[in-house]
């Protein structure tokens, strides 16, 4: 994107997802795409915050946790937080690119809702650990963690690197990273989280989860659509990329 405000008058419907002109208004009127403002609208309709939950009875609940459970208990939080970490930079990192208005105002919002992802993990922090600020730090000094988050993060900071001559196979691998992310990778850790809740212990942690859950199958139908569209769409330019 070379500017924030395009002065032409362009034809939305024309304009493609990806690296088409500059986006002009924000406007709503002609839309080429209604699932993702459909989408957006979801979003909004499902907000929520951390801080209606309770984690009273997590507080003893994580005292009493055997040192297996606590082990698969802080592995999970930390490659939660890690990956939504990275996730919420990722979504800003790909929209310098969208050229698209019910693409840029549906993705704005589900950037916003992995910062509320990102902020349950500190109310978690805040209440079970005895020090938070300690967990965190332990994060980036897991090599299991890391390593893991790697597959994911190298596509995204593809997009961020200078050389930008195959721009869009960069694109096509973030979005495809973030697909497989939010509808897969995240569903192991989420899967551990429900197992707590069934077990009765982390009751409130699980209904976080529940959340979070809830919003991701959102995120995963916004690059799903996004996919068939590059993919059914010939104008949209990345019709060789999706072939191969």
């Amino acid at each position: 994107m070379k500017t924030v405000l395009n002065k032409k008058n362009i034809d939305q419907l024309r304009n493609p997802m990806f690296l088409g002109e500059d986006l002009s208004l924000q406007r709503y009127d002609q839309i080429k795409y209604p699932k993702f403002y459909d989408l957006y609208d979801q979003q909004l309709n499902f907000f929520w915050r951390p801080q209606e939950v309770s984690l009273v009875k997590d507080i003893s609940d994580y005292k009493n946790l055997s040192p297996e459970e606590r082990f698969v208990f802080d592995s999970n939080l930390k490659f939660q937080t890690m990956t939504d970490s990275m996730l919420s930079r990722s979504i800003h990192q790909m929209m310098k690119h969208v050229t698209n208005p019910e693409l840029e105002i549906c993705m704005n919002t589900w950037s916003f809702f992995e910062t509320i992802h990102s902020n349950s993990y500190t109310y978690i922090l805040n209440n079970v650990y005895p020090d938070a600020t300690k967990f965190f730090d332990s994060i980036l000094e897991d090599t299991e963690i890391v390593k893991r988050a790697k597959a994911i993060s190298e596509k995204y900071d593809a997009l961020l690197a200078t050389d930008k001559d195959d721009i869009r196979q960069q694109i096509f691998d973030a979005i495809l990273a973030t697909q497989i992310t939010e509808g897969l990778v995240f569903y192991v850790s989420f899967a551990c989280s429900f197992y707590f809740g069934y077990r009765g212990k982390m009751e409130g942690n699980a209904k976080i989860i529940k959340f979070i859950s809830r919003d991701e199958n959102l995120h995963v139908a916004i690059t799903q659509n996004i996919l068939r569209y590059l993919s059914e769409n010939k104008e949209e330019g990345f019709q060789d990329i999706v072939k191969k």
